[in-house]
């Protein structure tokens, strides 16, 4: 009898830690994922913000739902989300609710190899190839890039694209510039050195050479230097900026460029 007691008390024991087991499945089982977007305007308005919101609060439903929440991480987000948009913050709230805030990419950069355009975001980072250099979000041309050779160079002719779309500086940039060019040096002549080309819409293009030095303050002078430009010198022509030995930088325009 003894025996069989202590099997019955084991089969009990059984019962209630499965029940229990499932119970906390069962609170803890993810129900809910607010979503946060923050997106670009394109014209459509608030009806298409709510389309967005409702496509990627259904796909991360679809693969978190039901799991318990302690099991899901920020990747199982990321990898429901399509080219357009990154996870820019995620948070548990016990014990079913998932909070999310998810950024829309920035398409900016276009790299054309003879057959078909790469874009990359404002960051330099991929997001798509595609036959037409066209923007998925305003239809305008993303701005051209020459000379780079992978994504590092795209992120690092990023990073100078930032300063040069600084408010202090030019202010904007797929609307001033049409192309970008990349030069690296091949030779140890000093006049040989490393130069990004800044190719303005407006005719003129900006040279800043040893660009990896005293890059913000190049871009600043030849921001001053630009401003100083008449209408009909900013149609042609080239300015261009560099910096001594001593670190004095100076910028000179030369029309026939």
């Amino acid at each position: 009898m003894k025996h069989l007691r202590k099997i019955g008390i084991l089969i009990i024991a059984i019962i209630m830690a499965a029940a229990i087991a499932v119970g906390t499945c069962v609170v803890y089982a993810v129900r809910n994922v607010n979503v946060t977007l923050l997106s670009y305007p394109d014209g459509n308005g608030e009806e298409n913000l709510d389309a967005e919101i409702l496509k990627v609060k259904q796909a991360v439903l679809n693969k978190v739902r039901g799991r318990v929440i302690s099991s899901v991480g920020e990747e199982d987000v990321s990898t429901c989300l399509d080219d357009n948009y990154f996870l820019e913050s995620f948070e548990k709230v016990y014990p079913c609710t998932i909070n999310i805030t998810v950024q829309q990419r920035r398409e900016v950069f276009a790299v054309f190899d003879g057959e078909v355009y790469t874009t990359y975001d404002d960051e330099g980072k991929l997001m798509r190839i595609s036959e037409n250099n066209v923007n998925f979000c305003d239809g305008a041309p993303n701005l051209l890039l020459e000379g780079t050779h992978g994504e590092e160079d795209v992120k690092t002719v990023a990073t100078i694209c930032a300063m040069f779309k600084s408010s202090e500086n030019f202010g904007s940039l797929r609307s001033t510039v049409e192309k970008v060019t990349l030069y690296t040096s091949q030779t140890s002549i000093s006049t040989d050195s490393d130069k990004i080309i800044f190719s303005l819409w407006c005719g003129l293009s900006i040279e800043i050479r040893d660009y990896p030095k005293y890059t913000a303050e190049k871009i600043a002078r030849a921001y001053s230097e630009f401003s100083k430009r008449t209408p009909e010198e900013k149609l042609k022509g080239r300015i261009y900026c560099m910096a001594n030995d001593a670190g004095e930088i100076r910028a000179t325009y030369n029309a026939n460029a």
